[in-house]
């Protein structure tokens, strides 16, 4: 073993031994033991637990000993095995001559956490890979929540987690993540962003119209007119936006920072500026890099509109239920690559990719690389082009996309398929549908979930429906929740304690647990 230091020179091992580390112990060194700073609590995405750019708030300075005391108490609280090695220096064969930079210490349960043997890779990618036991539903909360044994979180992460609603999401309160003047609240957005990247969605609940410390214009009864007239320094969902992306908002070239859903907007040069029903798809499916959160605040929802509820289902999921119902389709919408476009005046945007991507881990074999893990899925039928596919191809392809669809989109379920269908079935049970409020803000992954809406109309009364939305940087955003989950472990979480696995985000990359 050995690690290449600047230069190209090569650093081997001299020496290797098991010691013993406690933060119970008093500071000071005596024959049995010496006190040196060590990596702190690691995570479970943490994917090396030494800092590399100097000592930071996850070091701790510890007590090691290979004495036998500390040996038998390596169970005790606070006391845990770390693998500490030692470095030949070039140049240098005498090991006194050796500096302390020339040490290493890794915790042992990190260094088996992290170990490629076959069953400690499966065991990472259980914790990661999005099953339909994780998949928001119809009615009820995700079926994992129903079984304890499938529980991942542990209890310090989410004893304080806010309500599950009725309709099966988390709501959360604006006022818990952003408070009257502005200022972020950790704790509020840290359960925001982890009920996101666990569920896949969520609601902001009792979201004002505008940011009250931002504007001196009065906030009842605005009109759709008025509050389009607002910047994106007024509006609470921009506020929101950017605190759980770091700070910034995407995507806003086409539709800008901030778009206005409702009926006759832009001069409807997107259907969702119409009253029509939209199918279960992505978001600008046809960028190289797809927004990652998207949010919709409900700012009016008239009383005379009928129909246009909000639909969602989990596409991660979905795939995986397709992989062990029909493999066949499966196999065909990882291999063959669909083509996502955008063409009308100021937009011709073209991409072509899978609509299924396996993770890749070195297999030569195909067979077995379709069950590798699935680590994104792209759909977003009003904006595909030609398939551009060779024609033994094309037949097979149509096939399987039939079948993705019927398992993705429960109108066409509806329409067309049996009612024993075990595709049709799974997109009954698995589609959340609700009318959004007033004050809600819907907030979801786009690049797990696929969002739709019911075709709506209006009758006698107020008709108004108006949705303000806008995007975020998938990177951005898991930077901010890993950073915030880091934080949450640090601050709640005994000693060495595995943080919570995060489930997979389907920017196309597994999670490195």
């Amino acid at each position: 073993q050995w690690f290449r230091s600047s230069g190209g020179n090569r650093r081997f091992i001299l020496d290797a031994n098991i010691v013993y580390c406690s933060l119970e112990q008093n500071d000071v060194e005596n024959e049995n033991s010496r006190v040196a700073h060590v990596p702190g609590p690691t995570l479970n995405d943490s994917c090396h637990p030494l800092a590399i750019y100097g000592q930071h708030k996850s070091w701790v300075k510890a007590t090691f000993s290979s004495h036998k005391a500390f040996q038998s108490a390596v169970r005790r609280q606070n006391v845990r095995p770390y693998l500490h090695i030692t470095w030949n220096h070039p140049g240098h064969s005498n090991a006194s001559k050796i500096s302390e930079i020339n040490e290493s210490y890794f915790d042992v349960e990190w260094l088996q956490r992290m170990s490629y043997d076959d069953m400690s890779r499966m065991k990472r990618r259980r914790g990661s890979e999005v099953q339909p036991i994780h998949a928001i539903r119809k009615s009820g909360p995700p079926l994992w929540r129903m079984r304890k044994s499938l529980q991942k979180e542990s209890p310090s992460i989410v004893s304080e987690e806010p309500e599950r609603n009725e309709d099966g999401l988390v709501h959360v309160n604006y006022s818990s993540i952003l408070d009257s003047d502005g200022r972020i609240l950790q704790s509020g957005l840290f359960h925001l962003l982890h009920t996101v990247f666990r569920d896949g969605a969520a609601i902001v609940s009792n979201t004002p119209v505008i940011d009250n410390h931002s504007t001196k214009h009065k906030t009842d009864n605005l009109s759709s007119d008025k509050i389009e007239s607002l910047n994106e320094e007024q509006l609470p969902v921009a506020q929101l936006a950017k605190a759980m992306s770091g700070g910034a908002l995407s995507h806003g070239a086409l539709y800008g920072n901030i778009f206005h859903v409702r009926v006759g907007e832009r001069d409807s040069n997107n259907v969702a500026y119409t009253s029509s029903s939209l199918c279960p798809h992505q978001d600008l499916a046809y960028y190289e890099s797809p927004p990652g959160m998207q949010l919709l605040h409900c700012v009016a929802m008239g009383e005379a509109v009928i129909g246009g509820e909000s639909t969602l289902i989990d596409a991660l999921a979905a795939a995986y239920r397709l992989r062990e119902v029909r493999p066949e389709s499966f196999e065909c919408l990882v291999r063959c690559p669909a083509t996502f476009v955008k063409q009308r005046a100021g937009a011709s945007m073209t991409y072509r990719r899978p609509h299924i991507v396996l993770a890749e881990d070195g297999s030569s074999d195909s067979g077995e690389m379709m069950e590798n893990e699935i680590v994104a899925v792209h759909w977003s039928p009003p904006f595909e082009g030609p398939v551009m596919l060779p024609p033994g191809d094309i037949d097979r392809y149509y096939e399987a996309y039939s079948d993705f669809e019927r398992i993705l989109d429960v109108a066409v379920t509806s329409e067309e398929c049996d009612e024993y269908d075990e595709l049709s079935q799974y997109a009954k049970e698995f589609t959340w549908e609700r009318k959004l409020s007033p004050g809600e803000v819907l907030v979801f992954n786009n690049r797990r979930m696929l969002h739709g809406r019911r075709a709506f109309s209006f009758g006698e009364g107020l008709g108004q429906r108006h949705l303000v939305g806008c995007y975020t940087n998938i990177d951005d955003t898991v930077n901010c929740y890993r950073v915030n989950l880091r934080e949450m472990v640090l601050k709640g979480m005994e000693f060495g304690e595995p943080a919570p696995a995060t489930l997979n985000v389907g920017n196309g990359t597994c999670i490195i647990p």
